[in-house]
């Protein structure tokens, strides 16, 4: 039996399929300070735990504390941002 490995670091483009922005809000995120990233050479690389905390720390509730709408909401309880495989179907 062979243990999976799944990827852990993501490029500046996969980041920001990941966290839904575009390309430069990520870049601004790291060079403002709230988003770390790992450097290898030249090479800009974000962890996805530290996309994950991004998320938690900045998620907000409904207007006046209202639910939100079906609409506004993951129809699947899936955990996204642990896995490869995941990942790789959420940037189709």
């Amino acid at each position: 039996m062979s243990e999976e490995v799944f990827k852990r670091l993501y490029s500046v483009r996969e980041a920001a399929r990941y966290l839904g922005i575009s390309q430069w809000a990520v870049r601004h995120l790291n060079w403002s300070s709230k988003l770390p990233c790992v450097r290898q050479g030249r090479r800009v690389l974000f962890d996805i735990y530290d996309m994950d905390r991004f998320i938690e720390n900045n998620k907000r509730e409904g207007h006046h504390g209202d639910d939100l709408s079906t609409q506004e909401t993951r129809s699947d309880d899936r955990d996204f941002g642990r896995t490869g495989p995941i990942l790789d179907e959420v940037l189709r």
